[in-house]
């Protein structure tokens, strides 16, 4: 590839495929390692749940904070028992077939290394460009993203 580096031994791999841009928001697919098919998303927070929900089926990175809810949980060992009896999830793509996918717009590469202080860190690729940068947070994630495609 290009002059970035990818490490594609992540298990939580995701390539992030824009398709199309739209008054300030984007849609298109996401690609990871864990199923054969695209993942579609309609905007950015959509795009941001679906990762989360994906982070914490694999189990990586792990969240280091359990996020909060108005939902009041049963405390009755319920929830301990569901997560013993969870399956680990199983590789159904090498790297090199999630990195495949383009988009019409633009292509991205996602690593979160780490989910510290309720919020994402890790590395984000634009693959066209060639340019690779880090972020400290879920927002920052979202500007470099709004700032490579809402360019004039």
């Amino acid at each position: 590839m290009g002059q970035y580096r990818i490490n594609t031994a992540a298990p939580n791999l995701v390539t992030i495929c824009i398709d199309q841009i739209s008054d300030g928001e984007y849609s298109g697919r996401l690609y990871h390692k864990y199923k054969n098919e695209a993942v579609p998303f309609r905007e950015s927070g959509q795009m941001i749940s679906i990762l989360d929900r994906f982070y914490d089926e694999i189990n990586y990175p792990q969240a280091s904070t359990r996020y909060r809810s108005f939902q009041k949980k049963k405390r009755n060992g319920t929830e301990d028992a569901l997560s013993k009896d969870r399956q680990e999830p199983i590789q159904v793509m090498s790297a090199e077939e999630v990195l495949k996918p383009q988009g019409a717009e633009a292509t991205f590469v996602l690593h979160v290394q780490f989910r510290q202080n309720s919020t994402w860190q890790g590395k984000l690729v634009w693959v066209e460009e060639e340019a690779e940068e880090a972020f400290c947070s879920v927002l920052e994630l979202l500007k470099l993203l709004d700032g490579a495609l809402m360019r004039d």
